[in-house]
């Protein structure tokens, strides 16, 4: 069976001893997802991604998260429980907006990623589990704090925003969706500052994917761990089907104009 976890590595260099303090209570906190090296000065690390090893009919969404969180590389699934055994909402909130069904109320993260592998679930698509940077922290805000501006801005940026232009360009999903403003921001052709109020009187929040040769519509969502409002399960619902209802007619009408 194919995994969803891949090894990657920073070469640091002269920035090594400082990141290395950085980071020092992640990686105590989780010293079988990130490790570092004193003699190469390299830090190595677990990373996720997830593309179904077979396809179902329908088109392919590629769902683009902030980056891994240790805790769900550790179970081995995106959006694993919490530490508490708290199932992530997010996948409550996807079932009831008709976006992903899977086989028996499914909640070991294992089953899941085995489920999401093999695309055995109900749905108008397939699904893609893509994270923009790859470096697992519990909140992306870290990575730039742990490895400092000038890393993060000459090494990092760059080589996260060719692999993941290249990944789209190849995998040439139907479109892109996203829970995060900052990356929303960083892929798509249009910024946005303020989304949630427009969000909550039903608006969609929609651009294209950036420097890529093909049409690719982009759009956010809600925070997978938004709650700050009393219908905050119905307003999270409400949005990505009407994400969905967007993206299938477009669909639709492309099909309809080749």
């Amino acid at each position: 069976m194919a995994n969803i976890h891949f090894t990657r590595s920073y070469q640091l260099g002269k920035e090594y001893e400082d990141i290395k303090k950085q980071a020092a209570k992640l990686n105590a906190l989780y010293p079988d997802v990130i490790k570092f090296n004193d003699t190469d000065q390299r830090v190595t690390f677990i990373t996720e991604k997830l593309i179904p090893v077979q396809s179902l009919t329908g088109p392919s969404i590629l769902l683009l998260f902030s980056n891994p969180h240790p805790n769900s590389i550790r179970q081995g699934m995106f959006l694993s429980p919490t530490p508490k055994g708290v199932m992530n909402p997010f996948w409550r909130v996807m079932e009831e907006a008709g976006w992903l069904s899977v086989p028996n109320g499914a909640k070991d993260p294992k089953d899941l990623r085995e489920i999401c592998l093999e695309a055995k679930y109900k749905g108008s698509f397939e699904f893609i589990f893509y994270c923009y940077y790859a470096f697992p922290t519990s909140y992306p805000e870290e990575i730039p704090k742990i490895f400092g501006k000038e890393f993060f801005k000459k090494k990092i940026e760059p080589e996260t925003r060719d692999e993941f232009r290249q990944t789209v360009q190849n995998l040439s999903p139907a479109a892109v969706v996203t829970f995060n403003k900052s990356i929303f921001n960083l892929v798509s052709e249009v910024s946005v500052n303020t989304y949630i109020n427009q969000m909550k009187h039903g608006e969609i929040v929609q651009s294209r994917i950036t420097a890529i040769d093909r049409y690719i519509p982009v759009f956010l969502t809600f925070p997978t761990g938004w709650h700050y409002h009393k219908q905050y399960r119905q307003l999270r619902k409400d949005n990505l089907l009407a994400i969905k209802n967007t993206i299938l007619r477009q669909i639709g009408a492309s099909s309809t104009a080749n």
